[in-house]
């Protein structure tokens, strides 16, 4: 499965102490157990800035384990930084059913790119030859419920001149490694 969390920041000034303190949490969240990866990224030409974090989890029990709660997950870390947030969304994700494989958290390396966008339906019909028939999918089975369809595509580097045809969608470049347990 794969944790999703949506961020507007819109406090330029305490945008680096907030980036401190994730950077951190990132940590303590990935020595959880359940929980096996964690990246942070900026999405491009995004004012105020956008963030998105993408974890890889065993399942939606991570969130009612003693680990988790003992460290504080949920939010109640960040409520110092929440009058900030334009938007705080944050949505578990599975493979849509009959996928080939589990979902998982792409580790998106420098240079390279990750284009996200939201969708009501699942995919069908004529993608072929488009970045959405690249996609990895996933449906939204808990927390916020924001959307009904996710999808990612990692691009390398030069393709992400590619994303602006695709509406709706938001690329991001990575604003952390990915860290792993």
């Amino acid at each position: 499965m794969i944790y999703m969390v949506d961020h507007i920041f819109a406090d330029a000034a305490l945008e680096p102490a907030w980036h401190e303190w994730y950077s951190g949490y990132l940590r303590k969240l990935v020595a959880v157990p359940g929980i096996h990866s964690a990246q942070r990224f900026r999405a491009i030409g995004e004012t105020p800035s956008r963030f998105l974090a993408m974890y890889t989890i065993d399942s939606a029990d991570v969130y009612t384990s003693d680990a988790y709660k003992s460290m504080g997950g949920g939010g109640s870390q960040s409520a110092r930084f929440h009058p900030a947030y334009r938007l705080w969304t944050r949505n578990l994700f599975d493979a849509i059913p009959g996928a080939a494989t589990p979902a998982r958290a792409p580790a998106v390396r420098q240079g390279q790119r990750v284009l996200v966008f939201d969708r009501d339906r699942a995919p069908g019909g004529s993608t072929a030859a488009t970045l959405e028939s690249r996609a990895t999918w996933l449906e939204a089975v808990g927390l916020h419920l924001t959307t009904k369809y996710r999808a990612f595509v990692v691009l390398d580097e030069g393709e992400g001149v590619m994303a602006p045809s695709l509406p709706g969608s938001f690329l991001y470049e990575p604003f952390t490694s990915v860290i792993t347990t």
